[in-house]
């Protein structure tokens, strides 16, 4: 199905949907147009691609700093837990 066939399709089914369908259109079209999400944090939060590229620069910045934790010194933790 071609582009232009599929917004006919959208078109003729938003023009006879419900409010629920609407609804649920609508949420779908305005989430999609305002987030570019980069995936999610372990609580569940979105994160944005923007926060995503902030991250990664600061966790660059940090290790070209020298501030990190080498692998040697994690398993060293590790074997006194």
């Amino acid at each position: 199905m071609s582009t232009a066939e599929l917004r006919k399709e959208i078109h003729d089914y938003i023009d006879k949907a419900d409010d629920t369908f609407l609804k649920m259109v609508y949420a779908m079209s305005k989430e999609y147009r305002s987030s570019s999400i980069a995936g999610y944090y372990a609580d569940g939060s979105p994160l944005s691609v923007d926060k995503l590229k902030k991250e990664v620069k600061e966790a660059s910045e940090r290790v070209k700093s020298g501030r990190y934790i080498s692998q040697e010194d994690v398993q060293k933790d590790i074997e006194n837990w």
